[in-house]
């Protein structure tokens, strides 16, 4: 097999870029970490980007170089733009069929067109990962004096899905969803980063189908999709392009990682 070089960029190394790092040499990439420091435009770069670097202001600077002047990034640079943002996945998978959360993008911060959603309702920023800076609103008073605490943040407004006191993160690589967990918490926000709890999924023909279609709709080559289940069925809460997969291979006992870094090779070699 040709040796092709893959940069793992990363900021913080964690267990998942370990386990990358490990698969993908497995399959004969050559696969190097890069701790992301700098971004250095002197010259082209002869690998790939496996972006692994938390933050969108990292993230897509990074993901754009390694497109343009390196051999391409995985995920892709507009895959990554639209992940980061919430509404624009939202509107990506809206235009592929797949059903999400009622949502309003609050330019403004008016409150009066929250109502729209009715109460309770969630506030969040367009950017945001762990469940951080997501509120819950049980009025449009409440809701008003959330959105004035933010400062510059795009909000985004969405109905509360009533739901199971857990929601389901399905990792999907490729056109398959690979493995899928139950995330369980007393609060009304699941991450697992929160202290959550965490359960294998069987995944049922439905919730493969809505999850692939998702991680499709973004362009995503392998992502962590956010699915929740309501009344209405499954809908999607977000996509995520730069997922963290530990808990998930922990907890299914399937090699998640591997799973990537053979669809990397595949497309890569191909």
């Amino acid at each position: 097999m040709i040796s092709i070089e893959v940069h793992v960029l990363y900021d913080i190394i964690r267990l998942e870029e370990k386990l990358l790092l490990n698969e993908l040499n497995k399959r004969g990439l050559s696969a190097k970490p890069i701790r992301a420091e700098a971004i250095s435009i002197n010259s082209t770069i002869n690998a790939f980007g496996l972006i692994r670097v938390a933050g969108r202001d990292k993230v897509l600077p990074l993901s754009f170089t390694y497109q343009e002047l390196g051999l391409g990034s995985i995920n892709s640079f507009d895959s990554l733009y639209i992940t980061h943002d919430k509404f624009l996945t939202l509107v990506k998978l809206i235009k592929a069929g797949v059903p999400v959360p009622k949502s309003i993008l609050l330019l403004d911060n008016e409150e009066e067109v929250l109502s729209k959603l009715g109460v309770p309702l969630v506030i969040k920023p367009t950017d945001g990962s762990w469940g951080r800076l997501v509120a819950l609103a049980n009025t449009i008073r409440e809701a008003g004096l959330i959105i004035r605490s933010y400062s510059d943040n795009v909000l985004l407004g969405q109905e509360y899905v009533r739901k199971p006191k857990r929601d389901i993160r399905v990792t999907v690589v490729g056109d398959r969803a690979v493995a899928a967990i139950y995330r369980y918490s007393d609060d009304w926000r699941t991450n697992t980063a929160r202290g959550g709890s965490a359960a294998p999924v069987k995944i049922d023909p439905e919730l493969e189908d809505i999850s692939v279609k998702a991680s499709r709709a973004t362009g995503s080559v392998y992502s962590g999709v956010d699915v929740v289940e309501s009344d209405r069925g499954y809908l999607i809460l977000e996509v995520n392009g730069v997922p963290e997969f530990k808990n998930v291979q922990r907890v299914t006992g399937i090699n998640v990682a591997g799973e990537i870094a053979e669809e990397v090779a595949r497309l890569i070699i191909s």
